[in-house]
């Protein structure tokens, strides 16, 4: 079904002149028409655009050709809530991240009482809601849903790739058959695949011949690719000390950095073992973020690592994806423990500032080059 007043949409020309107005950015003309499809409504749409592209602002673009409109993203980590959210109020748009602490009858009443533009949760409170509580009464609630333009399904993968884990991602269809009107799904991603997108539009329960797919390339021109073989025990991490130099000063400058591990206890003890090449004052100004912090920790560490207050992080996936930090000049993979896709996403952290350069770097385990399989061969045969 059409969203209310899709017959009156805006021009190209009116969309970029409105957007330049209210967000100090003219939007491409991807940009524009994933704007235009979300305002018809009568489609599902699937954006595949690179990271630090430009995504996140087609979420925001058709409020502004909406008065009373609202935009519901389910979004895969909290901090990408609360960066939303304080985004949006510099702005001056209404919005709120539902999240364990928040997730409180008040703050749902001020939902169904329009007081929001958006509204940001995870999966576990947006498609789990038990009957009458407070997401299963918002689908269900005629007066809001006229109001919803899209159910914006951030990183779009990761309904494919981390419901194993996350099993109400897999449970997504289910918010069609409770919502009291028909509104579309918008799943922006930088990388979907045909076999992850074939995966997400069949748990979506989407249809090939109503999906408008906007795609683009995710090439990241301005990143630069490094492969280098681990040449020291895994175990001694002895491979990323280049990022402290051993002749490093407080004063010497530092490449923001980022590592990312697929392990959170690989990733503390690679952590210590980097401080431990620092002065003690300085120690603390490196940290290794995972979910085993508090949300409160990883809030600040963001902030801090935002303002240039750490040098680095050594993290897993609940730092990155998204998280709008222009100014990264390092992206470290720390062993080949991850897929393809989680790869470029990592990487995808590197200069979102498309007049920096960043430099991504894939530290892999000597057993994959060729050398060290024909000497394996070697020793096998004898």
């Amino acid at each position: 079904m059409p969203s209310e007043g899709a017959s009156a949409l805006p021009t190209i020309a009116e969309i970029r002149a409105r957007t330049l107005e209210k967000f100090g950015r003219r939007p491409c003309l991807w940009q524009c028409n994933a704007t235009l499809a979300q305002l018809r409504g009568d489609k599902d749409v699937v954006c595949i655009s690179g990271t630090g592209s430009g995504k996140t602002l087609t979420f925001w673009m058709p409020l502004l050709f909406r008065p009373d409109g609202i935009q519901v993203i389910i979004s895969p980590l909290n901090i990408l809530g609360t960066q939303n959210t304080e985004q949006l109020a510099r702005l001056g748009i209404p919005a709120f991240a539902f999240r364990g602490e928040t997730a409180t009858a008040e703050n749902f009443q001020a939902a169904e009482d329009l007081q929001f533009r958006v509204l940001v949760a995870g999966p576990e409170l947006a498609v789990r809601s038990s009957p009458g509580s407070g997401f299963d009464r918002l689908w269900r609630n005629d007066r809001f849903m006229e109001k919803v333009i899209s159910i914006i399904w951030d990183e779009g993968h990761c309904v494919s790739a981390w419901g194993h884990f996350r099993e109400d991602y897999l449970c997504a269809a289910r918010l069609r058959h409770i919502m009291s009107r028909v509104v579309r799904f918008y799943v922006p991603s930088a990388t979907l695949p045909e076999h992850v997108l074939v995966d997400v539009m069949s748990i979506l329960q989407m249809q090939r011949g109503s999906v408008e797919l906007i795609r683009r390339s995710n090439d990241r021109p301005n990143v630069f690719l490094s492969v280098q073989r681990i040449r020291h025990p895994l175990a001694s991490c002895k491979d990323l000390e280049f990022l402290i130099p051993d002749d490093w000063k407080p004063g010497m400058h530092i490449p923001k950095f980022l590592v990312f591990f697929d392990n959170i206890e690989d990733s503390v003890r690679a952590a210590e073992l980097l401080q431990n090449r620092m002065p003690r004052e300085e120690r603390n100004r490196i940290v290794w973020f995972n979910a085993n912090n508090s949300h409160e920790f990883r809030e600040e560490a963001t902030k801090e690592y935002q303002e240039g207050k750490l040098y680095g992080l050594y993290s897993t996936d609940s730092f990155g994806m998204g998280v709008d930090i222009t100014d990264i000049e390092l992206v470290v993979q720390w062993r080949t423990t991850c897929d393809l896709n989680s790869l470029w996403q990592r990487f995808g952290r590197a200069a979102r500032d498309p007049s920096r350069t960043g430099l991504a770097i894939l530290f892999v385990e000597p057993r994959h080059f060729n050398e060290e399989k024909i000497e394996a061969a070697k020793r096998a045969a004898k």
